[in-house]
C-alpha cells in the first residue's frame, strides 16, 4: 500500500468514526444526507422488463409512452409523447401506434 493510500484510508476511517459518533448522538451526518439525496434521485423510477431486456425509466416517461393520460404532464415537463418516443427509438410514434 502506498503512502497516499494509507493516508486516504486513515482519513476515511477517522471520518467514518466521527460520523458514527454524530449518528449515535442523534445529530445530522453527511452519510445520512448522502443516502437521502440518493433516495430523492432514484424516486419515481420504474423497471420495465420486455423479454430478457430491461430498463429503468422515470415513471412519467413510462406513463407517457404507454399513452396513459396524466394531467398536464406534457405542459409541466415541456415534452410531448412524440419527443419522448424519439428519445428512445428512431421510429416516429405515428408509425408504431
Amino acid at each position: 500500500m502506498t503512502m497516499g493510500m494509507k493516508a486516504l484510508t486513515t482519513a476515511f476511517l477517522k471520518w467514518q468514526k466521527q460520523q458514527l459518533q454524530l449518528e449515535a448522538l442523534g445529530k445530522q451526518t453527511t452519510w445520512k444526507m448522502y443516502r437521502r439525496k440518493l433516495k430523492v434521485l432514484n424516486r419515481n423510477k420504474l423497471i420495465v422488463f420486455v423479454g430478457q431486456h430491461f430498463g429503468i425509466f422515470p415513471s412519467h416517461e413510462v406513463s407517457m409512452l404507454a399513452n396513459v393520460p396524466v394531467h398536464k404532464t406534457e405542459e409541466e415537463l415541456d415534452i410531448s409523447r412524440e419527443q419522448l418516443y424519439a428519445k428512445y427509438t428512431d421510429v416516429p410514434v405515428t408509425e408504431n401506434s
